[in-house]
């Protein structure tokens, strides 16, 4: 009789993003610097399913969450009007508004479309890489938000037009 022997080893982020060329080649890990696996290393991978919610607009909320696979849609209200403002793909990241003002409510909800691996992140590990490195990630996160924002305000009102 034939044997299969089988191992069990434990998933380690950082290896599989830098085995990972979109993932490696991300601006989270090029905004963290050298020391993105120590930031990492500190995150919580978490798998959604198909149309779960990953967090929704309202929700208290301070961590960034950065996608490993699959996609996720972002929606967000305004006045009476929900409207679709993005998509997030392998290497991106949702969440930013939250992670940068530190504390308060998501400002969109995040919704898998398929099957999606996330990695969410702190905002203490983020902010805690020294002056150039945060305020570069600062920066970054800050203009990633105004660029949705700005999405929402010309669906919102293109919707309003009708």
């Amino acid at each position: 009789m034939n044997q299969v022997k089988i191992e069990l080893v434990r998933a380690d982020v950082t290896t599989r993003v830098e085995k990972d060329p979109v993932l490696a080649g991300s601006r989270l890990v090029k905004a963290l610097g050298p020391r993105w696996r120590d930031v990492l290393k500190q995150g919580r991978a978490k798998r959604a399913g198909d149309r779960a919610v990953i967090f929704q607009q309202g929700d208290p909320g301070e961590s960034l969450v950065f996608v490993l696979s699959g996609h996720v849609r972002l929606f967000a209200r305004k006045d009476a009007d929900t409207v679709e403002i993005g998509l997030a793909h392998a290497g991106d990241v949702v969440g930013e508004a939250e992670a940068v003002a530190g504390k308060g409510l998501r400002v969109m909800s995040a919704v898998a479309s398929g099957v999606v691996e996330l990695l969410e992140l702190d905002r203490a590990p983020l902010f805690s890489l020294g002056q150039p490195v945060s305020r570069a990630l600062e920066q970054w996160l800050s203009e990633l938000q105004a660029q949705r924002l700005k999405a929402l305000d010309e669906m919102a009102d293109f919707l309003n037009r009708w």
